[in-house]
């Protein structure tokens, strides 16, 4: 009986660091393709762009919370002077997320 107990527990900790390595994943990659995606509606250039999206996967993962995110990113739109909303911004993160979300399974699927 323990042994069926242990084998669960082990289970459902073994699904536990699935379900957060593709979140963090998700995460990652969702910065990513939003920092390119805002880099083009910034004027950047593709290198800039690039650039800009690799740097919003480091913010985020020094910055633990997503509202430190859209802080920096609408202070980079002022800066620019751009015409991009607070909304759209939010909009457009959960774009991403959710396009993310649905890559890293369709990759986690291929590899099992």
């Amino acid at each position: 009986m323990a042994d069926k107990f242990e084998e669960r527990e082990q289970a459902f900790e073994a699904k536990f660091k699935l379900d957060s390595e593709q979140k963090f994943k998700a995460q990652s990659r969702s910065n990513k393709l939003f920092g390119q995606w805002l880099g083009k509606k910034l004027g950047m250039s593709e290198a800039e762009w690039e650039a800009y999206g690799k740097e919003l996967v480091i913010t985020r993962m020094d910055a633990l919370e997503r509202e430190d995110l859209i802080k920096k990113v609408m202070k980079d739109i002022a800066a620019r002077k751009a015409n991009i909303t607070e909304a759209e911004v939010r909009k457009e993160m959960d774009r991403f997320y959710a396009t993310a979300i649905e890559q890293v399974a369709r990759e986690q699927g291929k590899k099992s």
